[in-house]
């Protein structure tokens, strides 16, 4: 069962696209990985109250949700069947559960273990990328592997999934993700674990820093770069070590960083060209329509305030889903209630690593998530909370706290 458990997880973090597409729905060993953190775990609940009322606080909620557009309150706006379609209700839910996931990680025996497999991971996908940008992107391509069998064999398949970046006519770096945001997101994560997992060894962080920081340039995403630059931030002024030499030290790092960005700007190369195309020749202002689809939400939520409290799961009117900002997507789908819970939640885990460097993925994610979290793009959500789990079990290892608190 270890091995099982063990091999789901390496397929979740590093080939998440494995397998196929039957009649269109994806057949993924990562969605199976999904489940089964998600079922196994369900005894740790169980065992403790307070844990349970987590899980059925949601539960009900979302029953309610159901009877509320069934019973039909407030006329035909709810009643009968929602705009969304029966995959994209379960998709949602299913990501929204993914919470579920923290309790098998936490379930992990020798976590310990997972520090090497997961710095063994961020390689694989680092270099992978790489290759991506050196070979080809689709040179690189394992029908079944690195992208589902359907898509692998597929011509330009990649492209048309929001990956071209058609000023400059150059593809996102997307690994094994398929996707250049989820790709990026899932970078984050993965990348500033091992990073974290350096720091609490004492171990130098250069190395696996400098592959971070490029990769998420070749991902070509604004939402990521958030996310690494408030990352980085919040290495340098959280650091233990702190001290006039090494505000120092940062200075001229900064400096250097201007130096080469002068020179990366005064030739043309693939990052430079990256760089003005997605920030400098964007106008920003708009969110990339994010912002037009909140205002839509907000003049929905004008003419029915029941939008604010039981979300548009299963509303039956069109509307354009909010799905790249996480906390206004919760709050539009889900509703109020379920967005405090969300909120409650990730807030009473992450007070257990607050203080360690384990609380960095996050910050990083949480960042990048205002803009672009990639939330409900699967795997995202499941490795959010099964990393979560982890760097909650190495926390507790070094400085034991009670994890029913």
């Amino acid at each position: 069962m270890i091995k099982l458990r063990n091999f789901l997880l390496f397929i979740t973090f590093a080939l998440p696209k494995a397998g196929a597409k039957i009649g269109g729905f994806p057949l993924y060993v990562s969605l199976i990985s999904s489940l089964y953190f998600m079922v196994s775990g369900l005894p740790y609940v169980f065992k403790r109250k307070a844990e349970l009322v987590f899980v059925l606080v949601p539960v009900i909620l979302v029953l309610i949700m159901f009877l509320f557009n069934q019973l039909s309150f407030t006329g035909s706006e709810y009643y009968g069947g929602g705009y969304l379609g029966f995959a994209s209700v379960i998709a949602y839910i299913t990501s929204f559960f993914s919470f579920l996931c923290y309790y098998g990680a936490l379930k992990i025996r020798r976590p310990e273990e997972w520090k090497r497999n997961i710095l063994f991971i961020f390689y694989i996908l680092v270099v992978y990328a790489l290759m991506q940008k050196i070979f080809g992107d689709y040179n690189v391509t394992i029908p079944g592997i690195t992208a589902n069998y359907q898509d692998a064999i597929t011509p330009d398949f990649l492209a048309g999934k929001n990956n071209m970046i058609w000023g400059i006519g150059y593809l996102k770096a997307t690994s094994t993700y398929q996707n250049g945001n989820l790709f990026g997101a899932n970078l984050l994560l993965i990348g500033f674990t091992v990073i974290a997992n350096s720091r609490v060894d004492g171990k130098k962080t250069i190395i696996p820093l400098s592959f971070l920081c490029i990769v998420v340039l070749l991902t070509a995403s604004v939402s990521i770069y958030l996310g690494l630059i408030i990352g980085l931030l919040w290495m340098f002024f959280t650091s233990k070590n702190n001290s006039g030499g090494t505000v120092i030290i940062f200075l001229f790092g900064m400096l250097f960083l201007t130096a080469v960005l002068l020179v990366v700007f005064s030739t043309d190369n693939i990052f430079s060209e990256i760089i003005r195309e997605r920030i400098f020749n964007r106008d920003l202002s708009q969110g990339s329509g994010r912002i037009e689809k909140i205002n839509e939400y907000l003049d929905l939520v004008g003419d029915n305030f029941w939008l604010l409290i039981n979300g548009m799961l299963f509303f039956n009117r069109k509307f354009d889903e909010i799905y790249e900002v996480l906390p206004v997507a919760i709050l539009q789908i889900f509703g109020l209630p379920l967005l405090v819970f969300y909120t409650c939640f990730l807030f009473s885990k992450l007070k257990l690593i607050i203080k360690s460097p384990y609380i960095l993925p996050f910050v990083a994610y949480f960042s990048a998530s205002l803009s672009d979290g990639a939330y409900w793009l699967p795997p995202t959500a499941t490795n959010l909370f099964i990393l979560l789990g982890l760097c909650t079990a190495w926390s507790i290892k070094g400085n034991p706290v009670p994890l029913n608190n």
